[in-house]
């Protein structure tokens, strides 16, 4: 049976919440109340009689029920249910239930009927026939669909004759479809930088509104040869692989996969991100698309509906045994040992990495070796086992000298950097964290790269006034996709440094240049409570708690729900909920610090 409400329906058998054509994640007790709800939406409900249809058997608090509530608040509005003062709760939308029958089929709207359209005037009658003919028109006569214009990326430094190949029979098959035009960007910065910062490197080549820019990187072994190819326009990334045995029969496979991409409508002028429903959008052209389900299984490990993810992933791994799909295997057991990292499961963790590294054993993709060290070091770090990280760290610098890769170096001395500073060695944390340094200027890496060295000098002060220097240098560069979090991040800790010295002006101008996310409406509130308008701090604090809650932002919704916390402080039912949220989501020596610093205020 199938549930109808706004822009929302909800598959009873399945417990499924759907958005238009986007599942929303629910718990599993979410999912219940819902159901609940709009199994009697005409009736107010009591706490008992929700408790004993949700948690069954369970002992639970009845907290419980009013954070579940608050939740479903959250993603419904604030008036889908309301509270009748002593009594329960009542479902407020107006719903449609559809149930199918034999050969036919039944609807029964509840509180609101749809009204009839009166009979229509003449003058429509009109208005309809010529937009027939017009259609008419266009079926028999179509209008030429509009070339998609790629730009393709031309090492202009490399002297491998392979490579030259390959580009000039990438352009002549691209072409011979006539959906695409091509022409040559020449560069002379490694692909790797491309997949790093896709947008800067678009912006970069000088690519016109509405353009792709398309570049690739190859790795060949005597079995044949892996492509790695990306795609950017100013807002889209893609990014896939391809195997072939020879550059002719690879050059074709790219063309082929440009159009198929062009099927999933990839290159629609209108389309101006790749969000979840774009995505489920094209699963839904291509089930089985090993770009659209690593695109998907990422968006949920994001999102941090780990359940979700895995099963993407397990997909994936087990789609094709080929060995042109190693790359993409290896991309799930990542995906699959991160999941099992989060969750504590550090021997699971280990036996996908082990499975990755077999899995990537006798090819040449040396790429996502890489991300097989990195991953294995982040997870002996978790593990307390230093000796096995600092072994896997130097083992990963001897790889990545054999490749001479200058970014990837980079990135090891920055992660060897990172997990040094974790195992309490100063002079490895230092001495990696220069030699980043020295291959950024040496190399000439993009600038945007400097970010995480300023992050890493900033937080090796442990000192704000000294810090603050190297965060703003840091609001200076280029933003990329590897730089995001750290620009915010950044961003966030300026702001409040502003605020603690009053500077309120610069912490505004700041904040005039973000967006309205989770953290745009915490910094506003910060602001307001430190000018003591109470009332105003505590509409942004609860607009902050809900947007990060929507978006699964764990480190926002906890500083918005302590907040709100010590503002309601005369309100113990309204605390007990936000004390519920932060007890499940913060981390908890982040918790007891901020409560014993409450607990010690004067």
């Amino acid at each position: 049976m199938e549930v109808k409400f706004a822009e929302y329906r909800f598959l009873r058998d399945q417990l499924t919440l759907y958005k238009h054509k986007e599942i929303v994640p629910l718990k599993h007790t979410q999912a219940l109340l819902l159901d609940f709800f709009l199994t009697d939406p005409t009736s107010v409900h009591s706490k008992d009689a929700i408790m004993n249809a949700v948690w069954k058997d369970k002992v639970v608090s009845e907290q419980v029920v009013f954070q579940t509530i608050s939740q479903l608040r959250s993603l419904f509005g604030s008036g889908a249910i309301k509270t009748y003062s002593k009594k329960g709760y009542k479902w407020q939308i107006a719903i449609t239930v559809e149930a199918s029958l034999p050969n036919t089929s039944t609807q029964l709207v509840v509180e609101q009927a749809t009204p009839k359209l009166a009979s229509a005037p003449p003058w429509l009658l009109y208005v309809f026939l010529a937009f027939m003919a017009i259609a008419g028109y266009l079926f028999l006569f179509p209008v030429e669909d509009e070339k998609v214009a790629l730009r393709l990326v031309h090492n202009v430094e490399s002297t491998s004759s392979n490579h030259q190949t390959l580009t000039e029979l990438t352009k002549q098959t691209v072409i011979s479809h006539g959906k695409f035009t091509l022409k040559l960007s020449p560069e002379n910065h490694s692909a790797r930088q491309s997949f790093a910062a896709p947008h800067l490197a678009w912006q970069k080549a000088n690519v016109p509104a509405g353009q792709w820019l398309l570049w690739t990187e190859t790795f060949s072994s005597p079995k044949g040869i892996f492509l790695n190819y990306g795609l950017s326009n100013e807002a889209i990334y893609w990014h896939g692989y391809l195997y072939a045995k020879t550059n002719k029969q690879l050059a074709q496979k790219l063309s082929d996969r440009l159009m198929q991409l062009n099927t999933l409508g990839l290159f629609a002028p209108n389309k101006h991100k790749l969000d979840i429903s774009v995505m489920t959008s094209m699963a839904a052209i291509a089930p089985n698309d090993p770009d659209v389900l690593l695109l998907l299984a990422n968006y949920y490990f994001d999102v941090q509906q780990f359940e979700v993810a895995m099963t993407y992933a397990k997909k994936l791994t087990n789609l094709d045994s080929s060995y042109g799909f190693i790359p993409y295997k290896a991309k799930a057991l990542w995906l699959t040992a991160e999941i099992y990292k989060r969750r504590h499961k550090y021997q699971l963790a280990s036996n996908s990495l082990l499975e990755m590294s077999t899995t990537l054993a006798n090819t040449p993709l040396w790429a996502l070796k890489y991300e097989h060290i990195h991953a294995s070091s982040w997870l002996a770090k978790a593990k307390g086992d230093f000796a096995a990280m600092f072994t896997m760290l130097d083992e990963g610098l001897e790889f990545g000298l054999k490749h001479t890769d200058a970014l990837m170096l980079f990135e090891l001395h920055i992660t060897y950097s990172i997990l040094a500073k974790k195992a309490g060695d100063d002079h490895k944390k230092y001495a990696h964290l220069n030699a980043a340094q020295s291959l950024l200027l040496k190399h000439k890496l993009d600038e945007s790269n400097f970010a995480v060295v300023y992050l890493h000098f900033a937080l090796f002060t442990q000192n704000k006034a000294k810090e603050l220097p190297y965060l703003e240098k840091i609001l200076s560069l280029p933003r990329t996709m590897r730089n995001a979090w750290i620009i915010d991040d950044a961003t966030e800790k300026v702001i409040d440094q502003y605020i603690e010295q009053q500077n309120y002006p610069l912490a505004i101008s700041l904040l005039n240049q973000q967006s309205e996310t989770p953290k745009y409406m915490l910094s506003w509130a910060k602001i307001y409570q430190a000018t003591n308008k109470l009332s105003e701090a505590r509409s942004y604090f609860e607009k902050a708690f809900e947007l990060s809650r929507l978006e699964y932002n764990a480190h926002i919704g906890s500083h918005a729900a302590f907040a709100l916390y010590q503002l309601h402080e005369q309100q113990p039912e309204l605390q007990a909920e936000y004390l519920d949220y932060l007890e499940r989501n913060a981390k908890k020596e982040w918790l007891n610090e901020q409560m014993n610093k409450l607990a010690n205020k004067p």
